[in-house]
């Protein structure tokens, strides 16, 4: 079959309502342009800019459109943008617009290529967060370094939004921390009985006065902990037990996910979970330690 040019407004107009309403959301402007972009490079890859070709995609289109992009040379980021892109567009057809996009939504679509972080077994973090270091146990800071990476091994919270959390986010009641103000989903993160129980030794033992809109964690001068911050703390943990260097905070996040899969939950949960999208959350299942 012969691939025509689309148009420059290609599967108009329900692709200008869906920028549209992406742009009421306050997407970025430049979150706009680029998905503006990759719906163009959609229809010439389909050879169609009409919405009825976007709901005839199946995993056979989609596994083609990957191989035919990856084979031009497109970054892995880009692909893995332009398909995050037409699942954006699907759910709108979907919801706004009553058409049946279940095939596509139910597709598996390509990793986006970062290099991901091994998870750690549960035996190494046990190892890195349980030994004692000698006089340094008594100190609030010391505390701090250890609730805030039991709380990253249990609620699986990148290391963004954990030095984003404020204290008034962190409910005791509810054994939770609110998620809010990341690039991913918002969602409440689970704060196990571990990492509760260091929290509140922190909590108690910090010499600050710590209101709502405060950060959760501090440094030693009451400023916020820094990405940097909880880097440096999981290092000083991990070298004072001996532990290798993969055990870092994206790893625990990592570990939280493999043990989801292992359990034996649907992608749906892997991805509410850590905030993502149905799509990223297959490369947890797709992880050589999965397979």
């Amino acid at each position: 079959m012969k691939i025509r040019s689309p148009t420059t407004s290609p599967f108009a107009p329900e692709s200008s309502a869906w920028l549209n309403g992406l742009r009421d959301a306050d997407a970025s402007a430049s979150t706009i342009d680029c998905y503006s972009r990759d719906i163009r490079d959609l229809a010439a890859a389909l050879g169609s800019d009409g919405v009825a070709a976007i709901a005839r995609i199946d995993q056979s289109v989609v596994d083609g459109i990957a191989a035919t992009w990856a084979a031009t040379g497109t970054a892995q980021s880009t692909i893995f943008r332009r398909f995050s892109a037409l699942r954006s567009f699907a759910r709108f057809l979907s919801l706004e617009r009553s058409y049946d996009c279940s095939k596509l939504l139910s597709c598996r679509f390509p990793p986006c290529g970062r290099v991901r972080r091994v998870a750690v077994s549960d035996d190494v973090i046990e190892i890195m967060l349980a030994a004692p270091t000698g006089d340094c146990d008594e100190s609030w800071t010391y505390a701090r370094d250890h609730a805030a990476l039991r709380l990253a091994a249990s609620s699986g919270l990148t290391t963004a939004e954990m030095v984003g959390l404020n204290r008034g986010d962190y409910n005791p009641r509810l054994s939770t921390v609110r998620v809010t103000g990341s690039h991913l989903n918002g969602r409440p993160g689970i704060v196990s009985p571990e990492a509760k129980e260091w929290l509140e030794r922190y909590l108690r033992a910090q010499p600050f006065e710590l209101t709502p809109s405060a950060p959760l964690f501090v440094t030693s001068r009451g400023t916020r902990f820094s990405a940097r911050s909880l880097q440096l703390a999981c290092r000083r943990l991990r070298q004072a037990t001996g532990v290798g260097p993969d055990a870092v905070p994206t790893s625990l996040r990592n570990a939280l996910a493999a043990n989801l899969v292992r359990s034996g939950a649907a992608p749906e949960v892997v991805a509410k979970t850590l905030g993502i999208g149905v799509a990223a959350a297959w490369r947890y299942f797709d992880a050589p330690e999965m397979l």
